[in-house]
C-alpha cells in the first residue's frame, strides 16, 4: 500500500471517526503527519507513492481503529 492510499484511507474513514478513537491531527512535519493521543505523539510518514511497510501499515490500522 502507498502512503498516499493510506492517508486517503485514513479521510475517508473521517476526521470523527479518529477523534472518536482519542486522536488529535495536532500538526504536519516535513513529510509526516502528526497525531495525539493521549500526551503521545504518534508520525504517520507520507512519501506519496512509496511504499508503508507491512508492519507498519498493520500498526496505524490497529492503533486508530481503522479496516483494512
Amino acid at each position: 500500500m502507498k502512503s498516499s492510499e493510506l492517508h486517503r484511507i485514513i479521510r475517508r474513514a473521517g476526521w470523527e471517526h479518529i477523534r472518536r478513537a482519542g486522536w488529535e491531527h495536532i500538526r504536519t512535519d516535513g513529510s509526516h503527519y502528526i497525531y495525539e493521543k493521549d500526551g503521545q505523539t504518534y508520525p504517520v510518514p507520507f512519501h506519496g507513492a512509496k511504499e508503508i511497510g507491512k508492519g507498519l501499515r498493520r500498526k496505524i490500522f490497529k492503533e486508530m481503529n481503522l479496516k483494512r
